[in-house]
């Protein structure tokens, strides 16, 4: 769907969070129509009436497209698009000459997103950073760009009808079920991101991960990436075939699994015909993102890492691979249906895995599987009531222990606790900040 096709229809926007917001403002903005109305969830029987008597709904990402509301608004042909969407659609027609780049994955995506803006900007390049991380897309459409970067959810990617001209896709694990009704639907729903891709649009996948394969087959032109004929990642170093081009020691990112998505993006600069050796370079002075693997500070020997963007078991396995030093882990958010057997069987063959402290909704499950698959006699856990108190008990096992790392890493939303991954994060650094004093 298109700007011009909503021009006078009775508009719905379905969800008021950020994106809502943008949406309602560039509608109001270019003047698109006179009939916009605004739903959220809370507003209950009387404000689905709203629902049934618009054309359009514009559904925020938070809104589920197998909601029993939005079926039955297809169902009495009731027209449903989404912010993405519109903005997808609007630069295959109107913006031919901007490439659009998309990225998503169950993890890496946000910090696979950002070194691909850095080094496309540093090389010169008028580029724009949109999605989940950046500017809503909707903002975006009016611009003149050489390409425009944007971080893609399974939300947004559900119900596309058009695609980016270069999909990524850093790895597919089991998260977000809930919204999507499942794990298959999930798959699908993330992998739709590019369904819609058009001749000479390329998807590039990350090898190593077999649920990846399994899902893109399908898909118009897919291109692997860590292989060793490929940008491929060996432990702290990225190669290009049997190139080294740059190892994790001469960045500022902490964490092994960021050399495999920089595999990916490497590989997106080279479909794009840059210079993919003197792109890397740059990613030198490249700021690692708030809230993944983030270092808040040292206290008495005890380095505290934020990992807060962290929603899935498979992202805080990562995040615990990425550190030599003695680790107690913080997990803990909203219940997500998610597996925990492989977190706690890294943990049990992990010793340097001191202690887990759970918290919040899904802690109790968290710590059920800690229970059955871990049995080292060196091992402590503790269900935790709040997360400063969590923090604390992390603190003092360190301090028995000589020093280490507390690594908080929930592996599920925040909803239903914060606003978000961002007020999750910053509510663990202030926390200690108060250790400090």
């Amino acid at each position: 769907m298109l700007i011009s096709d909503l021009k006078d229809q009775k508009i719905l926007i379905w969800g008021m969070g950020s994106e809502g917001k943008s949406v309602y403002d560039y509608l109001a903005r270019h003047q698109v129509s006179s009939f916009i109305e605004t739903y959220n969830d809370d507003e209950g029987e009387l404000g689905l009436n709203k629902v049934w008597n618009c054309d359009v709904i514009i559904r925020s990402p938070g809104v589920s497209i197998y909601k029993q509301e939005i079926i039955k608004a297809k169902e009495k042909g009731i027209k449903i698009t989404s912010s993405s969407d519109l903005f997808l659609n609007e630069m295959q027609k109107n913006h031919p000459k901007t490439k659009v780049i998309g990225i998503t994955g169950s993890k890496g995506k946000s910090t696979s997103v950002s070194m691909l803006f850095h080094m496309l900007k540093e090389l010169g390049l008028n580029v724009a950073l949109g999605g989940n991380i950046g500017k809503p897309l909707i903002e975006l459409i009016d611009g003149e760009y050489d390409y425009v970067v944007g971080e893609f959810s399974s939300y947004q990617a559900s119900d596309l009808t058009a695609s980016p001209n270069i999909v990524m896709f850093t790895n597919l694990f089991s998260v977000h079920t809930d919204w999507h009704g499942g794990h298959e639907n999930y798959c699908r729903d993330k992998v739709h991101l590019a369904a819609n891709q058009k001749k000479g649009d390329v998807c590039i996948v990350n090898r190593n991960n077999q649920q990846l394969i399994k899902y893109c087959r399908n898909l118009q032109r897919v291109v692997y990436y860590g292989g060793s004929d490929e940008f491929h990642a060996e432990g702290k170093d990225l190669f290009y075939r049997q190139e080294k081009l740059i190892s994790l020691d001469e960045l500022k990112l902490s964490g092994n699994h960021n050399m495999d998505n920089l595999a990916g993006v490497m590989s997106i600069i080279k479909e794009l015909g840059l210079d993919f050796r003197k792109a890397v370079g740059y990613l030198k002075t490249f700021e690692p993102l708030p809230h993944r693997l983030q270092k808040v500070g040292t206290i008495n020997g005890v380095l505290f890492i934020n990992d807060s963007i962290s929603t899935a078991p498979e992202a805080a396995i990562g995040a615990m691979q990425s550190f030599d030093e003695n680790i107690v882990i913080i997990s803990g958010g909203i219940e997500n249906k998610q597996d925990y057997t492989d977190y706690a069987r890294f943990i049990q063959a992990n010793p340097k895995v001191k202690a887990a402290i759970t918290l919040f909704q899904c802690g109790p499950q968290i710590a059920d599987s800690i229970k059955k698959y871990v049995s080292r006699k060196d091992f402590r856990l503790i269900e935790s009531n709040d997360l400063a108190q969590g923090v604390k008990q992390a603190y003092d096992i360190l301090i028995e222990e000589g020093g280490g790392l507390v690594l908080f890493s929930p592996t599920a939303p925040s909803f239903g606790y914060y606003k978000n991954f961002m007020e999750r994060g910053e509510h663990f650094i202030s926390i200690v900040k108060t250790l400090a004093k």
